[in-house]
């Protein structure tokens, strides 16, 4: 008993430090997952998740070890074009701006960013911009080098073939692609300005509503005038805000700011 009442306070330890140092919320079902994932990762440094913690709430960890364990903690379920008629939708309130800058954040490994840079192309968009955030550091870097196991949804004029087919390279159209490590709970400003079409799928979910709406404030906030602010249909916690239409749509929810 004193064993197990031991482990959970080692696990509450956790969960506040993440919280605290780095905003990070973790949801109660995905925290099992975390702490065996934790341990495995504790194990490999010749570590046990509570020497680990000591060193991480001592600031003795080093910057590499911290992004290991913020990739651990957040979710990075995606894939290539995992919503199609969010894809399209944005593909379509892009046309209403001569060179679209669109932010995805919480792009996880860049599946999203990606599939927006190639239905942008396919639609005869010349002239845009797709910057992908996380604040997994390995994500980003897997955006960045922009190599996936082969997927049908990209046609070879996109991404290159190889290892037998298995495995696929982006080639040209990672000019109008790029990433940052950055989160979105941080003081640290996005370094995008004016987006005209902001997208967050699937992240909101894992955060309290309180949360949520400061998020979306402060997105709200980067978004250029008259541009367009996405979530999924369930991850607005009733969000609403001056200066703000929100536009009937099935695919997502749509906030408009106001020019």
């Amino acid at each position: 008993m004193a064993e197990a009442i031991a482990q959970l306070e080692d696990q509450e330890a956790w969960i506040d430090l993440l919280y605290s140092r780095f905003r990070i919320e973790v949801a109660e079902d995905r925290q099992p997952a975390l702490f065996r994932a934790l341990e495995c990762y504790a194990s490999e440094q010749a570590e046990t998740a509570l020497s680990l913690y000591r060193k991480a709430s001592g600031r003795q960890l080093s910057r590499s070890a911290w992004a290991q364990i913020i990739h651990l903690a957040t979710n990075h379920e995606t894939r290539f074009y995992r919503n199609p008629s969010v894809i399209q939708l944005v593909a379509q309130l892009a046309r209403e701006f001569p060179r679209p800058r669109i932010l995805s954040v919480g792009c996880s490994t860049g599946e999203e960013p990606y599939s927006l840079a190639v239905e942008l192309a396919q639609q005869g968009l010349p002239n845009f911009h797709v910057h992908g955030t996380d604040v997994s550091e390995p994500c980003i870097e897997t955006g960045q080098a922009g190599i996936y196991r082969s997927n049908d949804a990209i046609r070879d004029k996109y991404a290159s073939r190889f290892d037998g087919g298995q495995r696929m390279r982006f080639g040209w159209i990672r000019e109008f692609v790029t990433f940052e490590q950055h989160n979105i709970l941080g003081e640290r400003p996005i370094g995008f300005n004016a987006p005209n079409i902001i997208i967050t799928q699937n992240m909101l979910i894992y955060y309290r509503n309180k949360t949520r709406k400061r998020i979306l404030d402060q997105l709200s906030c980067l978004l250029a005038d008259g541009g367009y602010l996405i979530t999924a249909a369930a991850e607005e916690a009733n969000w609403n805000t001056l200066g703000f239409e929100r536009l009937h749509s099935l695919a997502a929810t749509v906030f408009r700011k106001q020019p």
